[in-house]
């Protein structure tokens, strides 16, 4: 059965850091640079050849002047180096094969030194970066990382899923094998939905994890979840049905529902929301020590709960909560406009979370 913890560790400094990357270089280049030309026996015998006629030819013309001789010899010297560059007598490489090394040569220098390039052209210039600095927040400066995307900071589709699967999502389950287009964060308003249906139909309130509709059904992008045997049968016809139901250009909306509590700090904290999005909030200067001892920046789906983490690590001045929205935070980790945006973690109601944890034994 699924567990979901609530245990919050100690919160860690925020503090920035910076890789370097070493520049490859590459085997090839190395033996190209240690190379060295050397002429074959028989190129020397014509060059001696041509030598000779030269200075015979000199002998038989001195009535001519110096100059014409040392010319003549000069040409003869020429044509022989000529002789020499070509392929023929498969004594060395020619032109076309000279051309071709030399692009391979390019070409792997070129891939060694290309990830260093990149990593430069991305990274923002005169900027001090911190943890805080994972997170996009409608109190942020707007010009602040306008312009910063890595893919060193993209979040991977499997990691994202394994964030979301932190998430309890409470649906209404019909007695037919379907379900409600409203999917809850509240267990207590999802139950309240279900009771008050206006179809008549008593519905039975059931839990999942927010990774097993969010790509499938909210964002109707398919691929990235597979069904398993631990997916809610309810779960695994809506996502039947409204695979099929794309194909022939309908398709079922649903929507997620964030709780009254949550939408209520949002208005508050002057927070506008898409439709179908979810506000969230984080506390400057709060993290949690993560599995290897790797820092997290918390992300709380009601404001009450960011604060109260806050006040439990004993700190003694108000916290200062930031707001963001779940699609904002999706976008940030599947394009990495924020650095070290794949230390931010989801943390739900800790009611809700243990109501789950309570219907999922």
């Amino acid at each position: 059965m699924k567990k979901y913890s609530t245990v919050y560790a100690a919160a860690l400094a925020i503090v920035g850091s910076a890789e370097g990357f070493a520049p490859i270089i590459s085997s090839s280049c190395r033996r190209r640079g240690a190379a060295t030309a050397t002429l074959p026996s028989s190129s020397e015998a014509i060059i001696l050849k041509d030598t000779q006629a030269a200075r015979a030819s000199s002998t038989s013309f001195q009535s001519q002047d110096t100059s014409s001789c040392c010319t003549t010899a000069l040409r003869h010297t020429t044509t022989t180096t000529l002789h020499m560059s070509s392929n023929d007598n498969n004594e060395g490489p020619g032109p076309v094969t000279a051309i071709f090394i030399s692009l391979v040569l390019l070409f792997f220098v070129v891939s060694a030194f290309a990830p260093l390039l990149d990593f430069a052209s991305i990274q923002p210039s005169n900027q001090d970066l911190n943890l805080g600095d994972a997170v996009i927040t409608r109190q942020d400066d707007i010009n602040r990382l306008k312009n910063y995307q890595s893919k060193f900071d993209a979040v991977a589709p499997l990691r994202i899923q394994q964030k979301l699967s932190n998430l309890p999502v409470f649906y209404i389950a019909k007695s037919d094998g379907g379900m409600d287009t409203n999917i809850y964060f509240s267990y207590n308003e999802a139950n309240t939905a279900a009771a008050s249906s206006s179809s008549g139909e008593d519905g039975v309130v059931k839990v999942t994890t927010l990774d097993q509709i969010m790509y499938p059904l909210i964002l109707k992008r398919e691929g990235i979840v597979t069904p398993t045997k631990s997916t809610p049968i309810e779960i695994k016809n809506a996502i039947a049905s409204s695979s099929s139901s794309s194909a022939s250009g309908s398709s079922t909306t649903y929507k997620l529902i964030p709780s009254a509590a949550a939408l209520n700090d949002a208005k508050e904290t002057g927070t506008t929301l898409k439709e179908g999005d979810v506000p969230l909030f984080s506390v400057a200067r709060l993290a949690f020590a993560g599995s290897g001892g790797q820092p997290q920046v918390p992300l709380f789906l009601e404001k009450a709960d960011g604060v109260t983490s806050y006040t439990r690590l004993g700190k003694s001045d108000e916290a200062v909560v930031r707001t963001t929205s779940l699609l904002d935070v999706l976008d940030s980790m599947e394009r990495g406009t924020r650095p070290a945006v794949g230390q931010l973690e989801f943390y739900g109601n800790a009611e809700d979370v243990m109501k789950a944890d309570e219907m999922s034994r």
